[in-house]
């Protein structure tokens, strides 16, 4: 799992030697991450363009792992989207896999489901199992992102797919964010920034895999501004608050 770390609860950081891979949320991140305005808001419009960049790529009958599935809340747009064979579900909280299991076990999307307690930095997966890796808002809360990413493309088989979505350092050192989250911030990197990571660890990325942009829940004045000037991209001047890419591990 490379080096493990230990967290410090009072500065909200990671320091070496003690066996965790991630900052876990704020009692704030947590309840807003059960909430209709984080579905409605965030992650649908997110996983809806990784759906179009990807277009024809995810194969019917796929088998998606979403890597940091929390409670599983992706998981009908992940039905709905792609009708894939078998989702899986990986979170390294045992509370939200929990409840996870408890909500899908009432309501079955139509894929066979598995939602299940592990580390992105050690996915209990065998190689080249896997066709479409969901990582959606993961890496910034991590400070191994590379080994996540190793990881990412050693289970996807060869033309596999990660559809990946991050917001960027812009966004995360903004003072709402460092005030009701929490993030290591050693980690956190610009749009540019994640590019370079996922080329680095081997996936392809061509021209129009990529959108870089600022929706209007990224900005500082929550888009009142672009209600007279409608746009998704960043304000001029400014770097893009959220990246979205998908990309392929070679064959």
């Amino acid at each position: 799992m490379g080096m493990e770390h230990r967290i410090d609860a009072h500065a909200g950081t990671i320091l070496p030697g003690t066996g965790t891979d991630w900052v876990p949320e704020t009692r704030f991140g947590r309840w807003f991450l059960s909430t209709g305005i984080w579905r409605d808001y965030v992650l649908t419009p997110a996983i809806d363009t990784l759906a179009a960049l990807a277009g024809g790529r995810v194969r019917a009958g796929a088998h998606i792992l979403d890597i940091g599935c929390g409670a599983g809340t992706a998981t009908p747009l992940l039905d709905a989207r792609f009708r894939p064979r078998r989702i899986t579900g990986i979170d390294i909280d045992p509370e939200l896999v929990a409840e996870g299991r408890d909500r899908w076990s009432a309501e079955r999307p139509g894929a066979a489901l598995t939602l299940t307690e592990g580390s992105a930095t050690a996915i209990p997966l065998a190689d080249g199992t896997v066709d479409v890796v969901l990582c959606h808002q993961l890496l910034h809360h991590m400070i191994p992102q590379r080994e996540a990413l190793a990881e990412m493309r050693r289970i996807l088989r060869p033309g596999g797919l990660l559809l990946l979505a991050e917001s960027c350092r812009c966004f995360i050192d903004s003072p709402p964010v460092r005030l009701l989250f929490r993030h290591p911030r050693e980690t956190q990197r610009s749009a540019a920034g994640y590019l370079d990571l996922i080329r680095g660890a081997g996936f392809r990325l061509g021209d129009g895999d990529v959108v870089a942009e600022s929706p209007w829940w990224s900005l500082p004045d929550l888009g009142l501004r672009r209600r007279r000037a409608p746009g998704r991209g960043a304000p001029a001047g400014r770097e893009p608050t959220e990246l979205l890419a998908v990309a392929e591990r070679p064959a």
